[in-house]
């Protein structure tokens, strides 16, 4: 993959694909909670709240990076939110009461995370302008492989044998350690050194924020990716109980999870590079066939054995749902303008905010109200279906 990619540019793209990966870490706090409430006695919606809290504030933080980012320059910004993730896991370490841990890994880590993961987006993009969708979909892939490679993997291991504390602080230490450096490489090519010395026909073609917002292609492609994030985050977001409610053991369940975040991965790589060859229209359209079909798949399974009956769902849905943020974010890029591409980009978060309250919680009552996750599912399929309709009514050409 990466011979594709001229040579000026190859160590601001690997710089930014180590800073994406070391800042997958934060998304492993589902490995603390349960050794956290077995040591301290903390309840589980007092643990949840912190995840909670990640969304909000890495939303926040993908939102203020770029208004950072652009008085500050890559690097220090960069850096800067390097920093945050590392103190927020530092200070974690050291709390003994819920609400500090809320405010430390959710709110000082999570905006952190959020500052730091705008950063190698934004640079790429300039440097591989033509490799947009491979570009955020690298980025993005990444940073799901940092997840599992680092949470799931080495910090669960760490808790075995040093337990929570001595692992927040070593995880702390190797951000430190791999991130900083890594930030040093992250600068943009020299024709657009700095992003308020664009030229006058850059200019008039770049959309502030607010005028992008007020577009309809934003505003119909914004439609798409939040269609498709609620759905697929109802179901992803209760992956494990509704492998078991279909009759899976729990190290089936816990299989089909990893399998999900692995292809989430890979489905930020796949998207992003169809958005490249075919366009935006037809892998969007893809991308939210995909998602419906699996969905349709995981309701109306075939007989056989219980995981032959799920993985192929879970397969497309988790293949649809991790292409979404890369080519929101490759669109963005190709479709406003370079001028202030840091602040909108930043603009995706507020999707991810939204399903990520909306879908998880829908799914939990819909179990609720019914008993199983049937209802869930449907639901899930009948809320991408507006994205299908969304992207046909985008106008091909770049907005005014």
């Amino acid at each position: 993959m990466f011979p594709e990619f001229s040579r000026p540019g190859r160590s601001v793209l690997l710089a930014g694909a180590l800073l994406s990966f070391l800042n997958g870490t934060l998304y492993s706090w589902s490995v603390f909670m349960l050794p956290l409430e077995q040591g301290t006695g903390w309840t589980r919606p007092q643990t949840s709240l912190v995840f909670t809290a990640i969304l909000v504030f890495f939303g926040l933080g993908m939102m203020s990076g770029g208004v950072i980012m652009r008085r500050l320059g890559p690097r220090a910004t960069a850096a800067l939110g390097e920093l945050m993730l590392a103190l927020g896991l530092a200070a974690s370490s050291f709390a003994s009461a819920p609400w500090q841990i809320i405010l430390a890994y959710g709110g000082v880590a999570g905006f952190g995370i959020g500052m730091g993961n705008i950063v190698p987006i934004a640079v790429s993009v300039r440097w591989y302008p033509q490799q947009r969708g491979l570009v955020c979909g690298i980025m993005a892939f990444s940073l799901a492989f940092g997840t599992l490679l680092l949470g799931s993997g080495l910090a669960a291991t760490l808790i075995d044998i040093m337990g929570v504390s001595a692992t927040l602080l070593f995880m702390a230490a190797l951000i430190l350690a791999g991130a900083l450096p890594a930030s040093a490489f992250l600068k943009y090519p020299a024709a657009a050194a700095v992003p308020h010395e664009v030229t006058s026909k850059v200019r008039t073609e770049s959309l502030t924020t607010l005028q992008m917002i007020k577009t309809k292609n934003f505003r119909l492609v914004w439609i798409w990716a939040l269609a498709i994030q609620t759905g697929g985050l109802m179901i992803i977001g209760h992956i494990v109980p509704c492998a078991i409610e279909r009759g899976a053991s729990p190290a089936q369940a816990g299989l089909v999870m990893g399998i999900c975040a692995v292809i989430n991965g890979l489905g930020r790589l796949l998207f992003g590079s169809l958005f490249d060859a075919k366009g935006f229209r037809f892998a969007m359209l893809a991308d939210v066939f995909c998602m419906i079909a699996g969905l349709l798949f995981l309701a109306f399974p075939p007989t056989g054995s219980v995981l032959a009956g799920i993985l192929p769902g879970v397969a497309l849905i988790a293949l649809s749902f991790g292409g979404t943020i890369p080519q929101f974010s490759a669109y963005i890029a190709s479709s406003f303008g370079p001028a202030h591409l840091e602040n909108n980009v930043g603009m995706t978060a507020t999707v991810f905010i939204i399903a990520g309250f909306a879908g998880p919680f829908a799914g939990g009552c819909l179990h609720s109200l019914s008993g199983s996750y049937q209802a869930a599912i449907l639901a899930a399929a009948i809320m991408a279906a507006p994205g299908i309709f969304a992207i046909l009514n985008v106008p091909s050409s770049c907005p005014k």
